[in-house]
């Protein structure tokens, strides 16, 4: 019976699979723990952390949640748990059934994804371009600091479709050109915030001289639109001309500082993080890290930290930012009553700024330590990548033999020294 089971796995869609579940509440705690038991005997892998390995995230529906948002970011498909229990209805020897039609998504999507694994970012399609239609002389550059350069809101909820970094090297110079299609899901467009929802965004940042003594010099320019295919082939042309530039390669790896729009650097920050093998030097740290907090909360307040919700840490953030600004003792007070704290604890926050600016730093670190409780229960076992990423940096080894190990280590020397 063993052998027939792992064979029939052996041959399950899910087998070797990364899933991620985002289920919500419409399917209770039991059902699910049926669900991920099924997938596990299907040879599956569950992860509880959704990175750019991940194969398919389990849903319900397109609700707007982060991790949706998240994969939709890093282009996994979304399939609907119905896939699950349809392939558990079959009967043995009877033929599987496509995938496709339980994603989760538009229709070009699912075309997508039956070709290549994967699905694009809305309005981002290479398929739906026409070049001969397309005439760069008529395209309209923006410079960055036209006055009447038009509205595009690239904090809230804009997203980047296609993204490239040049180098240039020259025997004095480097010059980096960095090309970003930003895009705005026509669900989160609001045209009282941007005038568009696509924009084309290209920087030249030539850097002359020695790393201590750079001269730099920044062109930034926009091209505004609401046709994805002529912002795809603005993209492209410029692709292509930065491409066959002499000395000129594109960069992957090692990507410089300070370059590119902060959408981009952002993205690039998270993907680094998703994609990051943490060795084990760096998990020993992030679990000491981990269990500090966590025994320094325990110590410092009255309640389990666990029993805060993101709503009073907000309020009492809120609570901390008027006490810094009026000096009003009610502001304290409030603070307190949202993060109640052992008698000891409770500093006079009027009379020490100091500690003012750590109790802000805590409410910080209550928010990190939520977004990991949503993920591990708050176990002090929780998967590292959790604990990783909650941190919100990017850390990794350094090389023993590397100056710059030596100076850290000399300076920590210098530091413990009496």
């Amino acid at each position: 019976m063993k052998q027939t089971t792992k064979s029939t796995s052996c041959l399950s869609p899910f087998n070797g699979k990364t899933i991620v579940l985002e289920l919500g509440r419409e399917i209770g705690f039991k059902t699910k723990q049926e669900l991920i038991n099924y997938l596990r005997e299907q040879q599956a892998h569950i992860s509880y952390i959704l990175t750019a390995s991940t194969d398919y995230v389990l849903v319900t529906s397109n609700a707007d949640s982060y991790k949706i948002r998240r994969a939709k970011q890093l282009g996994l498909p979304l399939v609907n748990v119905e896939y699950v229990y349809e392939y558990r209805r079959l009967s043995p020897g009877q033929a599987q059934f496509d995938i496709d039609k339980y994603i989760i998504k538009s229709v070009e999507d699912q075309e997508n994804f039956a070709k290549t694994g994967t699905i694009s970012m809305a309005g981002t399609r290479p398929s739906a371009i026409k070049i001969n239609k397309f005439d760069l002389n008529k395209i309209k550059l923006w410079n960055s600091d036209d006055a009447d350069l038009p509205r595009f809101d690239e904090i809230t909820h804009c997203e980047i479709g296609k993204w490239a970094i040049f180098k240039e090297t020259n025997d004095n110079s480097d010059v980096f050109f960095v090309l970003e299609l930003q895009v705005i899901p026509e669900q989160y467009y609001d045209r009282t915030l941007s005038d568009y929802r696509l924009r084309f965004r290209y920087e030249k940042q030539t850097i002359v001289g020695e790393e201590q003594q750079q001269d730099k010099k920044i062109l930034i320019q926009y091209a505004f639109n609401d046709d994805p295919n002529e912002q795809q082939q603005l993209f492209a042309s410029y692709y292509y001309r930065l491409a066959t530039m002499p000395r000129v390669t594109r960069i992957r790896e090692m990507l410089p500082d300070k370059l590119g729009s902060k959408l981009l650097l952002r993205s690039l920050f998270t993907h680094r993080i998703d994609t990051q093998i943490l060795d084990e030097n760096v998990c020993q740290l992030i679990e000491s890290i981990w269990l500090e907090s966590i025994g320094d909360l325990n110590k410092m307040l009255s309640v389990p930290p666990e029993s805060i919700t993101l709503k009073a840490i907000i309020e009492a953030e809120a609570a901390l930012l008027e006490l810094r600004s009026t000096n009003d003792p009610a502001a304290a007070l409030r603070f307190y009553s949202l993060i109640p704290h052992q008698p000891q604890y409770n500093v006079d926050l009027i009379k020490n700024r100091r500690i003012l600016s750590e109790k802000i730093d805590l409410c910080q670190m209550l928010r990190d330590m939520l977004t990991v409780n949503e993920l591990t229960n708050w176990n002090v076992k929780a998967p590292i990548e959790a604990k990783y990423r909650a941190l919100k940096c990017h850390i990794e080894t350094v090389d023993r033999s590397t100056p710059e190990f030596k100076n850290v280590a000399k300076l920590i020397q210098s530091s413990t020294d009496r």
